[in-house]
């Protein structure tokens, strides 16, 4: 018993030594906590995003002059004409100046006046919800839809415009195939000729016309082979015209190796070459509201419309959006930052596109069996879940994944004999796999 008294003594007192001499050997060495990165006691200085050490400083309005400040506390300004700014006041130019971050709005200026524009997106993106709006009612003659189709001309609400056509902008990248144009051409007209033909009368296989499924409240118009056109051809614009323009288009090597020094006053709002590059390819995501400096996808009916329902890549993509177009218009263009930005929203909204195209097959999937696993029949929503999917499909050729032809055996996978009718869970379950394997999502 004596001997654990001891040794417990014994342990006691080293411990009592080693923490005695340790807060005694600190003394030297560790410097005070309130030390600012200019290595100023009780300073003011402050580090900013770029890890740039920031002073507060006095101004001279009038003069124009700069003074300096290691500690601010004392100070006492000479004059109404001097102001003290600290290191991270918004007034401070110096903030930040010598790197490149992602402004909080997707707003930029070049002497005061905002060079972002993108109108002709805007007036796209307008046109092209007019046009799959009036695929959706049934209230417009092939005539009238190939007009506003090819011509640009027989919209409502004042954007006639003879030089924004959207055919001509779909499929029309250096690296697109202009046989989905063709292939969307004769979407109208099929449109035409089974769809709008047979709109009061009852769909059934290889039969066009109405189906309703009251349990889901839906009434869906489809021609022959079960295909609801209007969103096939909507859904095929998400990648043939926005995803291909944006991606392939506008944010390409070439656009965004275009000038960015000269600047013409009365042209794009006073932006460089490859600033307006830039906007343009924003424009097809973010284009239904104009001058849109927040990202709001809310009114969108295509790709952004989508790329909203996932809310971490839609702050990804804003973000990426807005640093790009930072490092452009930087005093000091970093085209690494731009590059890696280009490199993100590529990424992103290509796994967009391939994420739906997925989802639409594993809905209109889930819709063909009952809860034992049985097939049943084809319901309103499998029509609209599978002619999304279509819609999708058609769009993957402008990711990296897919080429034209891998894209054109599945779409003729899915019309085969009487088409929708004819699918069996088991083929959408195939395709699911295929698509998931492909893309690794």
């Amino acid at each position: 018993m004596k001997k654990m008294k001891i040794t417990r003594l014994t342990n006691y007192l080293l411990a009592l030594s080693v923490i005695i001499f340790s807060g005694c050997s600190k003394d030297d060495n560790t410097p005070p906590s309130n030390i600012d990165c200019n290595g100023v006691e009780n300073g003011t200085s402050m580090l900013d995003d770029c890890q740039n050490c920031q002073q507060a400083y006095i101004y001279n309005v009038v003069t124009h002059s700069v003074t300096l400040l290691d500690d601010t506390s004392g100070v006492v300004l000479s004059g109404p004409t001097d102001m003290l700014i600290m290191p991270n006041d918004p007034m401070n130019p110096y903030w930040n100046q010598g790197c490149i971050v992602a402004p909080a709005t997707y707003e930029f200026s070049y002497q005061g006046q905002s060079t972002v524009a993108y109108p002709g997106q805007t007036t796209r993106l307008l046109m092209a919800k007019q046009l799959t709006d009036a695929l959706k009612n049934g209230t417009h003659t092939l005539t009238q839809l190939q007009q506003m189709w090819t011509t640009g001309t027989g919209f409502a609400n004042g954007i006639d415009n003879p030089d924004k056509i959207l055919r001509s902008k779909t499929s029309a990248s250096p690296t697109a195939s202009s046989t989905v144009q063709v292939q969307l051409d004769d979407l109208l007209i099929n449109y035409s000729d089974e769809v709008l033909a047979n709109w009061n009368n009852n769909a059934s296989s290889g039969v066009p016309g109405a189906l309703t499924t009251a349990s889901q409240g839906r009434t869906v118009y489809i021609n022959a082979k079960g295909m609801e056109i209007d969103q096939c051809f909507a859904k095929a614009l998400i990648g043939a015209l926005c995803h291909d323009q944006a991606v392939n288009k506008y944010l390409s090597v070439s656009a965004v190796s275009a000038d960015n020094s000269l600047r013409d006053p009365l042209v794009n709002s006073n932006s460089t070459a490859m600033e307006h590059k830039w906007d343009e390819g924003f424009g097809y995501v973010y284009g239904m509201v104009a001058n849109n400096a927040t990202g709001d996808l809310s009114s969108d009916n295509l790709l952004g419309k989508y790329l909203n329902k996932y809310a971490d890549k839609a702050a990804v993509v804003f973000d990426a959006f807005k640093l790009g177009r930072a490092a452009i218009s930087h005093s000091s263009p970093d085209y690494a930052i731009r590059d890696n930005q280009t490199n993100t929203i590529k990424n992103e909204l290509s796994n967009v596109i391939a994420l739906k195209a997925i989802g639409y097959l594993q809905g209109a999937h889930d819709l063909r069996l009952d809860e034992n696993g049985n097939m049943v029949d084809c319901s309103a929503d499998y029509f609209h879940d599978l002619s999304e999917g279509w819609g999708f499909i058609l769009s993957l050729q402008y990711t990296d994944w897919y080429t034209n032809a891998e894209v054109n055996t599945m779409l003729s996978d899915l019309e085969a004999g009487n088409g929708f009718w004819d699918r069996t869970p088991a083929e959408l379950e195939a395709m699911i796999n295929a698509i998931k394997a492909k893309t690794g999502l």
